[in-house]
Formats: C-alpha cells, sequence, structure tokens
C-alpha cells in the first residue's frame, strides 16, 4: 500500500500499565523515537534484560501519541503474564509498525464497525482516526466487566453474552455483537462497509452479515506469530480459493473476507 510506514525496530520502556476490565490490561510504552501507523497494523513487542522472552508477542496497535505507544492485552499465556507483571521502566523493543491496515474510507460510504475483545485496537484507531465515517460502532463482551468501559465513549453500543455487571448508567444489549447489528441494521437500505476484528466466530458471522447484503467486508485476523514478517510461517491462513495460504502478519492481519478461508478449521477458532 503506497504512503504505508515502513517497519523499525525501536526500543522503548514501560511508562505504564492498568487494568481497563477484568481481563484486560492497556500498556503505555516510551519510546525513544516515534513512530507511525495505519489503523490495523501491530507491533512485535518483547523486553529486554530479565523479562526478555525467546519469542516477541504480536499486538495491534490502540494509538500513538507522539512517542508514546498505547497497547491492549490480555493474560493468556506466559508472555501476557510477564506483560502483567512488568512495571514502569522496564526495558522494552518493539518492531513497528507491521502488517496490511484495515483500507480508509471509500468516499461518502458508512461503515459498520464490530469488535469483540482484544480486537478493539484496530477498530479504536480507525474510529479515531476517521470517526466521521463510522457512524454504527459495536463492541462485543463476554459481560459487563469484561468490557473496557473507559475506553469505549458514546459512539459505542455494546452487547454482552451474560447481562451482568454492567455499571450504573452504561446500556449492554444482551447477545453478540453480530446481533446487535443486525437489530439496529433492521430496516435500513442503505450500503455500508464492515470492518470486524476479534474471535474467529465474529468474523465468520461479520462475513455472513455483509455477503446477505451484497457488502464489502474486511477482517483482521488473530493468530499466532514468530516473526512478524512473513519469514517463519507459523501464522498462515488459508485462501478461500483453496489455492494455499496467505501469512497474516505481511499479506494481513487486514483481509478482505472473500480472500480468507474463515470457516472452522480454516481462520481457526484460537
Amino acid at each position: 500500500m503506497s504512503g504505508q510506514p515502513q517497519p523499525r525496530r525501536v526500543r522503548g520502556r514501560v511508562a505504564g500499565r492498568e487494568r481497563v476490565s477484568v481481563s484486560m490490561h492497556r500498556m503505555t510504552l516510551d519510546l525513544d523515537e516515534a513512530v507511525r501507523f495505519l489503523p490495523g497494523q501491530f507491533c512485535m513487542l518483547n523486553f529486554e534484560g530479565a523479562r526478555e522472552m525467546v519469542l516477541s508477542r504480536p499486538f495491534s496497535i490502540l494509538r500513538v501519541d507522539g512517542r508514546r505507544l498505547d497497547l491492549l492485552f490480555k493474560v493468556v499465556g506466559a508472555g501476557t503474564r510477564l506483560m502483567a507483571d512488568c512495571r514502569p521502566g522496564d526495558a522494552a523493543v518493539c518492531l513497528a509498525p507491521l502488517g496490511r491496515p484495515f483500507p480508509p474510507p471509500a468516499g461518502d460510504l458508512p461503515h459498520l464497525l464490530l469488535a469483540g475483545g482484544v480486537g478493539l485496537p484496530p477498530l479504536w484507531a480507525w474510529r479515531r482516526r476517521w470517526g466521521r465515517d463510522a457512524d454504527l460502532n459495536l463492541f462485543g463482551g463476554r459481560d459487563g466487566a469484561d468490557v473496557p468501559w473507559d475506553l469505549l465513549d458514546d459512539g459505542w453500543a455494546c452487547s454482552v453474552d451474560r447481562p451482568v455487571d454492567v455499571p450504573p448508567g452504561r446500556e449492554a444489549h444482551a447477545g453478540t455483537v453480530v446481533d446487535l447489528a443486525g437489530m439496529l441494521l433492521d430496516g435500513e437500505t442503505r450500503p455500508r462497509r464492515v470492518l470486524a476484528c476479534g474471535p474467529a466466530p465474529l468474523l465468520r458471522a461479520a462475513a455472513e452479515l455483509a455477503r446477505g447484503r451484497g457488502w464489502d467486508c474486511f477482517v483482521s485476523v488473530e493468530e499466532r506469530m514468530g516473526c512478524g514478517y512473513g519469514v517463519c510461517r507459523g501464522c498462515v491462513v488459508p485462501r478461500a480459493d483453496g489455492g494455499g495460504y496467505l501469512t497474516a502478519c505481511q499479506d494481513g492481519p487486514v483481509f478482505a473476507s472473500t480472500q480468507v478461508d474463515l470457516a472452522p478449521g480454516g481462520e481457526g477458532d484460537a
């Protein structure tokens, strides 16, 4: 993509970490130099010294403000447990930005943003950059405690699998985020473009919703990565046409939903 920022290896330090929901943390890095990124791109993060990991970990970029870079993560394994134990001042290194981003707005076409869990960062960043083109922004979590409410302003609507622990003054639809989209779109006839990021079932449902309405849909897949730039081939996803595989890190992580096989056993339910 022309004009896309080129990746660089940048050192820095942990500036802070805060829990933003029962399962999610926001980490801020103070880098030695500023990096640019487009919504949907990611970084490969590691630490130096005693906290160094054998393999760097990939994270979608939530926000860059000068030399400050924000990430959102959930503790699911040894690497993210180490991140949750990090303290301000810990030395970090990241390779960024990597991957293909979500496409920018297309004329006056309105957008539907569908985010689930830690799939929020690329869509949060997209709306922050091009918010005028995203008038329907939906986030789905397990329950009210799983939602990072402080990151979601009034422009976001929420759905939860279980309608418990929703804070006073907040609202959440009981059901999936795609169910909520269908309810809000009931009777609407104008075309939209769908952008989705989250677990595999969400991506499949988003693609099906778009296909049923004849809309374009772009999905950001979540895959384990070893290198982040296409060498290790550890993050391949099957092509929809059956003609081999694409790398999530280099060919993606954002794909047109018609490019990749989103069926169970295809992109996977990681």
